[in-house]
């Protein structure tokens, strides 16, 4: 239950100006909840961190082991925890995925060879020696020997021809379509038995297409229409299939002729017409032929082809300055993209272009982000307030906005005045109070006062400003001290 005292005692678990003895008291004493909220927060001391490798509950050694911010040898000692569910975690890639140094490729190694099948598996998704793949791809549990055939990209065919003769059928139907990369012939079983995923996967020659043509589930024949290696004579009939999801899966095939385009760009569906027009060998012209709109509703996800040519410079520029809002969409994917293409699009009328712009484009403009957290109705609106290129510099001008979030966005600014600081944390909106609560500017007899105010007393015990007595008397209230 969360009570005022537990809400401040969590307050004071992450504030980056705790003394490290409060910290390992909290660590010791206090509840799961408040070591989750400890061990997650950058900052945390070694001495924390050393404290918590050693703790009995094994949720705090996890906790440690998942973490970026830990040091990589307070890690690595994790690697002998007698908890396998510790050793998993440290053998899965850190949730913030930018750990101080990566663990040693000895710890690793060992971590390979743990006797727990969940450690095994959950080591699969780092870089491993191809030796090491090799063993655990004879591992005894399938589990392991499926994830080795899932995460390594391109196995050596002996590897993968034994796992064509595996016990377990998920091992075998992995293997069948890492094989028929080389030789289409081996998927034959699982294609002769309607395998929609290995369908759409695998090349196909002109009689099993035609064969998976024929089938009345309609799941196969999108899979196959899905196939980029189907005849132009077979996806004639997918083209004109009863079906919207076969055609629509048509009209994305990429060896679609141009004149099965011409009949899907004329389907009566909208969403077939939609995929359609955003074929890569239209030209403009030809797109505003076809009656298709984008909505700001309109969930568009780009092909699969698409994600391995975001550095093609060429296509970028044709999508980025196309027509068509979709291709803006997909254009503002790539990271690659040069200043004039980032400048064009963050001034883009579609809000969604602008969106995915801020998200995926690794120097975004300052003001373009500052409009989407002002704009967006999501709730990852602010999740890009913290990108160096914000402006904080001038956000002062947002302290009397009728929007909450305009105001929180207020506290930003360096030169905002500290009764204006004051002012919002007094504002009806408690959210506003609550970052008002966390700013350092606040006058100490205001900070004080929020202690007591329940949507924003846990702020206040992280403002760094708190007095270190004001930390003690919530550790005293909570029963820790």
């Amino acid at each position: 239950m969360r009570t005022l005292y537990s809400v401040r005692l969590e307050g004071v678990a992450t504030n980056p100006a705790a003394p490290v003895e409060y910290l390992l008291l909290i660590l010791e004493r206090a509840e799961p909840r408040m070591r989750h909220a400890l061990l997650r927060r950058a900052g945390v001391p070694d001495a924390v961190y050393e404290a918590a490798a050693r703790h009995p509950d094994p949720h705090a050694r996890r906790l440690v082991a998942v973490s970026g911010h830990a040091p990589a040898e307070i890690r690595a000692l994790l690697a002998d925890d007698p908890d396998p569910d510790v050793r998993r975690s440290l053998a899965a890639i850190p949730e913030h995925r930018q750990p101080r140094r990566p663990l040693p490729m000895d710890v690793v190694l060992r971590l390979a060879a743990d006797p727990d099948p969940r450690v095994r598996d959950a080591v699969l998704d780092r870089d491993l020696p191809d030796g090491v793949r090799a063993a655990l791809a004879a591992d005894p549990d399938a589990r392991v020997r499926r994830g080795v055939l899932r995460t390594w990209p391109d196995p050596p065919e002996e590897i993968v021809d034994a796992a064509l003769d595996d016990p377990d059928p998920e091992v075998r139907r992995a293997a069948v379509v890492l094989a028929a990369r080389r030789r289409p012939e081996a998927a034959a079983a699982l294609l002769a038995a309607g395998d929609a995923d290995t369908v759409a996967r695998v090349p196909l020659d002109a009689g099993q297409a035609a064969a998976l043509c024929r089938d009345g589930r309609v799941g196969v024949r999108e899979a196959v229409a899905a196939n980029a290696s189907v005849p132009p004579g077979l996806l004639e009939v997918l083209a004109r299939d009863p079906e919207r999801a076969v055609r629509l899966a048509a009209a994305a095939n990429p060896g679609l002729p141009p004149g099965l385009v011409a009949v899907l760009a004329d389907d009566p569906e909208h969403d077939v017409r939609l995929e359609v027009s955003l074929r890569p060998e239209l030209t403009e012209e030809q797109r505003a032929a076809i009656d298709y709109r984008v909505g700001p509703e309109d969930h568009l996800r780009p092909p699969g082809w698409f994600w391995d040519r975001l550095d093609d410079l060429d296509l970028m520029r044709r999508y980025a300055t196309s027509a068509h809002t979709g291709l803006r969409r997909f254009a503002a994917y790539s990271p690659h993209l040069p200043p004039d293409l980032v400048a064009r699009l963050a001034g883009d009328e579609d809000f969604v272009v602008r969106l995915l712009l801020s998200e995926k484009h690794p120097d975004p403009p300052g003001e373009l982000l500052l409009s989407v957290a002002l704009e967006s109705p999501f709730i990852t609106r602010l999740d890009r307030t913290g990108h160096p290129n914000f402006p904080c510099a001038g956000l002062a001008r947002l302290a009397e906005s009728d929007d909450p979030v305009a105001r929180t966005l207020a506290l930003r600014d360096p030169e905002l005045p500290v009764r204006a600081v004051e002012r919002l944390s007094r504002d009806e909106e408690p959210g506003v109070r609550a970052a008002a609560a966390r700013d350092a500017r606040l006058p100490e007899s205001r900070l004080l006062e929020l202690l007591d105010d329940p949507d924003a007393a846990g702020s206040a015990a992280r403002n760094p400003g708190l007095p270190v007595p004001a930390m003690k008397r919530i550790l005293y209230d909570a029963a820790i001290l």
